[in-house]
């Protein structure tokens, strides 16, 4: 598990350079300060004059409004959300009061970061992690002996499980309709203590559950004193002994399975430098004469699609493409309107990629400039070391982004492809990304991650809404979490078993 906060958890889950070139990243231009800690109360008007300004801008050009919810539906929310803001209110607060509204634009680019200079005021921790799965959750880790890893929370002071669960839904936002990205903040990134405090639940904590053992009872506990940490999980058990670890490929992402053709390579989140990565790694594969190849992409949460693209051009049956195209609900994005609450760097780097193109239908065509490289475009595959044997990707609620787009990209030009672990967070059919600016409110500084456009995946029938879906599903208990149980290359390994002669 990670000991993060809601305010760093775009870090570890939305990386916002998908498409925009490099360079727009370098010198990003500071929000505006919002002196005071997390106890600073933010007057109304200031509250309602930056929500006002924010729905005005996503209104007019977030790509994903209106998509997968009504805009007369958004717009009551709006309106609901204002309305309620009557009394000054932390940072936090406000924040969490938007969240809601932001959540149903079902973007998880669309993300909210305090503002320059907040300093934030501890909150209390549970003494346990859970496991969020199908709107319940099981304990995981624990700091007390009075409950034990799989036992079933129902109730925590008195406040449904269910309830909680809801409503950390409601403090991130996700692309489509999707819940396994949400199950998994909730689960891994402290997402269910953030709810959990949110909702100003104090220690101690009263627990109603079920045991593993189906015992039905009531427990308190509180965080033992001078312990901030939860004891660290079993190390990883199954398999592990049965691969042989490349040690010439940085960070053993690279494993063969001891007396078998079966290679496992890790392709977490996309950097630069992997493009070399990707020539050495597919030279090894080949070399070692593999037939079975295990692309895990389970928490890659996206990067520069361009890299995504070079690992395609090892894999695809065929000359491919990366994404279908890239659009956007005005003629420009850089002329919007809302200029001065927009990075001038992040600005500046749209326009160094990418320029406005025609009309088509409710959109508008983006284009690629030759400088940055036409993802949309056909692409040749690698000549040299390209895989044609069977492949099994891994996935799960954290794959996202370029991630996401690699999944799709490879369903829909890999025949020999089959698709291992939990739907992904990003949709089949594309997202809201490209540019991702950084929208300054002006009345109290927070900085709103905001796309500018939308990437329309090369999928060819993707359920609106939903993400890459597995061919075999695979679900994790309590138990397995501690355990470190890897349940999804375990079932790979059978799917090995069954088509090996």
């Amino acid at each position: 598990m990670h000991r993060l906060t809601l305010a760093r958890i775009y870090i570890c889950i939305c990386f916002a350079a998908m498409l925009l070139p490099a360079a727009a990243y370098s010198q990003s231009k500071a929000p505006q300060t919002n002196a005071g800690t997390a106890l600073h109360l933010l007057p109304v008007k200031n509250m309602r004059n930056d929500l006002t300004l924010l729905w005005q801008a996503i209104q007019h050009m977030h790509p994903a409004y209106g998509l997968y919810y009504p805009a007369d539906s958004l717009q009551l929310l709006y309106r609901q959300t204002l309305a309620a803001m009557d009394t000054p209110a932390t940072e936090s607060a406000f924040m969490s009061h938007i969240y809601p509204l932001l959540s149903k634009l079902a973007c998880g680019h669309t993300q909210l970061k305090h503002s320059a200079g907040y300093t934030r005021v501890p909150s209390p921790h549970l003494p346990f992690e859970v496991l969020a799965q199908h709107h319940r959750a099981w304990v995981t880790t624990h700091q007390v002996n009075t409950i034990a890893t799989g036992d079933e929370i129902h109730s925590i002071n008195g406040i449904d499980v269910k309830h909680i669960i809801a409503h950390g839904y409601n403090l991130y936002a996700g692309d489509g309709y999707n819940e396994t990205f949400k199950e998994l903040f909730l689960s891994e990134y402290d997402g269910f203590e953030d709810a959990c405090n949110d909702l100003h639940l104090q220690p101690p904590y009263r627990l109603v559950l079920t045991t593993k053992d189906g015992v039905h009872k009531q427990v308190t506990v509180s965080m033992p004193a001078g312990n901030a940490t939860m004891p660290a999980t079993a190390a990883q058990s199954n398999a592990v002994s049965n691969w042989i670890t490349d040690t010439t490929i940085a960070d053993g992402r690279l494993q063969f399975l001891k007396h078998q053709p079966v290679a496992w390579f890790r392709a977490g989140a996309y950097q630069y430098s992997d493009t070399l990565l990707f020539k050495e790694v597919f030279q090894h594969v080949h070399d070692a004469h593999t037939r079975t190849l295990i692309l895990d992409l389970r928490h890659n949460t996206g990067g520069d699609i361009r890299v995504a693209a070079k690992l395609l051009s090892y894999l695809a049956d065929a000359p491919y493409h990366m994404i279908s195209r890239m659009e956007s609900r005005i003629p420009n994005p850089a002329i919007n309107g809302f200029e001065q609450y927009f990075d001038t760097d992040r600005t500046a780097g749209f326009n160094e990629g990418f320029y406005a193109g025609k009309q088509a239908g409710n959109w508008y065509q983006v284009n690629f400039k030759p400088a940055f490289g036409d993802v949309a475009a056909t692409l040749p595959l690698s000549t040299v070391d390209h895989f044609d044997g069977r492949l099994l990707v891994l996935i799960d609620g954290a794959t996202f982004s370029a991630g996401a787009h690699t999944a799709a990209a490879i369903r829909a030009q890999c025949r020999n492809a089959r698709f291992i672990g939990r739907e992904t967070a990003g949709n089949e059919e594309g997202c809201s990304g490209g540019t991702i600016q950084h929208f300054t409110l002006p009345n109290t500084g927070i900085v709103v991650e905001f796309p500018w456009m939308r990437v329309v995946s090369v999928a060819q029938h993707p359920v609106p809404g939903r993400g890459v879906m597995p061919d075999d599903t695979v679900e994790y208990t309590a138990a397995d979490i501690v355990q470190q149980n890897d349940l999804d290359i375990q079932r790979a390994l059978l799917l090995v078993e069954k088509y090996m002669p």
